[in-house]
Protein backbone atom coordinates (compact mmCIF):
# COMPACT_ATOMS: atom_id res chain seq x y z
CA UNK A 1 0.00 0.00 0.00
CA UNK A 2 1.10 3.66 -0.93
CA UNK A 3 0.18 6.51 1.58
CA UNK A 4 0.99 9.92 1.19
CA UNK A 5 0.33 13.57 2.60
CA UNK A 6 0.03 15.43 -0.98
CA UNK A 7 0.43 19.57 -0.26
CA UNK A 8 -2.57 21.83 -1.97
CA UNK A 9 -0.24 22.92 -4.62
CA UNK A 10 0.00 22.18 -8.66
CA UNK A 11 3.82 21.01 -8.11
CA UNK A 12 2.75 18.43 -4.98
CA UNK A 13 0.44 17.06 -7.94
CA UNK A 14 3.86 15.52 -10.27
CA UNK A 15 5.70 14.33 -7.58
CA UNK A 16 2.46 12.35 -5.96
CA UNK A 17 2.19 11.16 -9.56
CA UNK A 18 5.46 9.93 -9.45
CA UNK A 19 5.30 8.15 -6.07
CA UNK A 20 2.23 6.38 -7.41
CA UNK A 21 4.09 5.41 -11.07
CA UNK A 22 6.79 3.57 -8.65
CA UNK A 23 4.52 2.15 -6.17
CA UNK A 24 2.33 0.33 -9.23
CA UNK A 25 5.64 -0.81 -10.83
CA UNK A 26 6.46 -2.40 -7.44
CA UNK A 27 3.03 -3.80 -7.37
CA UNK A 28 2.78 -5.51 -10.48
CA UNK A 29 0.57 -3.19 -12.94
CA UNK A 30 1.10 -3.11 -15.86
CA UNK A 31 1.43 -0.01 -17.73
CA UNK A 32 -1.83 0.94 -18.91
CA UNK A 33 -3.15 0.16 -15.77
CA UNK A 34 -0.31 2.65 -14.08
CA UNK A 35 -1.26 5.34 -16.66
CA UNK A 36 -4.77 5.46 -15.26
CA UNK A 37 -4.11 5.34 -11.68
CA UNK A 38 -1.76 8.35 -12.25
CA UNK A 39 -4.41 10.39 -14.19
CA UNK A 40 -7.04 10.12 -12.29
CA UNK A 41 -5.01 10.71 -8.94
CA UNK A 42 -3.75 13.85 -11.15
CA UNK A 43 -7.36 14.84 -12.23
CA UNK A 44 -8.47 14.55 -8.76
CA UNK A 45 -5.61 16.63 -6.99
CA UNK A 46 -6.10 19.47 -9.51
CA UNK A 47 -9.55 19.58 -8.65
CA UNK A 48 -9.13 20.25 -5.30
CA UNK A 49 -5.64 22.75 -6.11
CA UNK A 50 -8.10 24.78 -8.16
CA UNK A 51 -11.33 24.71 -7.12
CA UNK A 52 -11.42 22.73 -3.56
CA UNK A 53 -12.74 25.95 -0.87
CA UNK A 54 -11.16 25.66 2.68
CA UNK A 55 -11.41 27.11 6.00
CA UNK A 56 -8.04 29.04 6.14
CA UNK A 57 -5.30 27.49 4.75
CA UNK A 58 -5.08 24.15 3.14
CA UNK A 59 -4.34 21.16 4.76
CA UNK A 60 -1.99 18.36 2.34
CA UNK A 61 -4.30 16.08 0.98
CA UNK A 62 -4.23 11.83 2.47
CA UNK A 63 -4.20 9.74 -0.59
CA UNK A 64 -3.46 6.02 -0.29
CA UNK A 65 -3.38 3.41 -3.37
CA UNK A 66 -3.35 -0.21 -2.83
CA UNK A 67 -4.18 -3.20 -5.51
CA UNK A 68 -7.22 -5.80 -4.36
CA UNK A 69 -7.44 -8.83 -6.69
CA UNK A 70 -7.64 -7.60 -10.00
CA UNK A 71 -8.37 -3.84 -8.72
CA UNK A 72 -6.23 -0.35 -7.77
CA UNK A 73 -8.20 1.45 -5.32
CA UNK A 74 -7.23 5.02 -4.92
CA UNK A 75 -8.30 6.97 -1.73
CA UNK A 76 -8.14 10.85 -1.22
CA UNK A 77 -9.13 12.17 1.76
CA UNK A 78 -9.36 16.23 1.59
CA UNK A 79 -10.57 18.86 4.05
CA UNK A 80 -12.54 20.94 1.69
CA UNK A 81 -15.71 21.86 1.24
CA UNK A 82 -17.81 18.73 0.60
CA UNK A 83 -18.15 17.97 -2.99
CA UNK A 84 -19.40 14.79 -4.79
CA UNK A 85 -17.95 14.31 -7.41
CA UNK A 86 -20.53 11.45 -8.74
CA UNK A 87 -23.30 14.50 -8.35
CA UNK A 88 -21.21 16.76 -10.42
CA UNK A 89 -23.31 17.94 -13.23
CA UNK A 90 -22.12 15.98 -16.39
CA UNK A 91 -20.31 18.51 -19.10
CA UNK A 92 -21.72 19.06 -22.64
CA UNK A 93 -19.54 16.93 -25.55
CA UNK A 94 -16.87 19.58 -26.60
CA UNK A 95 -17.01 20.83 -29.95
CA UNK A 96 -14.26 21.09 -32.20
CA UNK A 97 -14.28 25.02 -32.29
CA UNK A 98 -14.35 24.99 -28.99
CA UNK A 99 -10.30 26.46 -27.01
CA UNK A 100 -11.30 26.13 -23.59
CA UNK A 101 -9.31 24.16 -21.28
CA UNK A 102 -10.85 22.20 -18.64
CA UNK A 103 -13.78 20.99 -17.93
CA UNK A 104 -13.59 17.27 -18.76
CA UNK A 105 -11.53 15.82 -15.40
CA UNK A 106 -14.44 14.22 -14.03
CA UNK A 107 -15.95 12.44 -17.00
CA UNK A 108 -12.48 11.12 -17.58
CA UNK A 109 -12.48 9.69 -14.16
CA UNK A 110 -15.84 8.45 -14.56
CA UNK A 111 -15.00 7.04 -17.59
CA UNK A 112 -12.08 5.11 -16.50
CA UNK A 113 -13.08 4.26 -13.12
CA UNK A 114 -15.03 1.11 -12.44
CA UNK A 115 -16.58 2.17 -9.12
CA UNK A 116 -16.95 5.54 -7.59
CA UNK A 117 -17.57 6.53 -4.09
CA UNK A 118 -17.75 9.18 -2.19
CA UNK A 119 -18.21 10.27 1.43
CA UNK A 120 -17.40 11.96 5.11
CA UNK A 121 -13.95 10.59 6.39
CA UNK A 122 -14.80 11.61 9.74
CA UNK A 123 -12.97 14.62 11.71
CA UNK A 124 -14.92 16.50 8.92
CA UNK A 125 -12.88 14.95 5.88
CA UNK A 126 -14.35 13.99 2.41
CA UNK A 127 -13.30 10.49 1.12
CA UNK A 128 -13.09 9.93 -2.39
CA UNK A 129 -12.62 6.15 -3.42
CA UNK A 130 -12.01 5.18 -7.86
CA UNK A 131 -11.48 1.74 -8.37
CA UNK A 132 -9.76 1.23 -11.28
CA UNK A 133 -9.42 -1.71 -13.28
CA UNK A 134 -5.66 -2.72 -12.63
CA UNK A 135 -5.42 -4.87 -16.31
Amino acid sequence: MLRLEVPIRLPAIAEAQAAIEAWAGEAGLGPAATYRLALVAEELLANLVMHGRFAGEAPAARLSVEAEGGAAVLVIEDAAAPFDPRAAARPAAPRLDDDRIGGMGLALVRKMAAGLEYGPAGDGWNRTSITLDAA
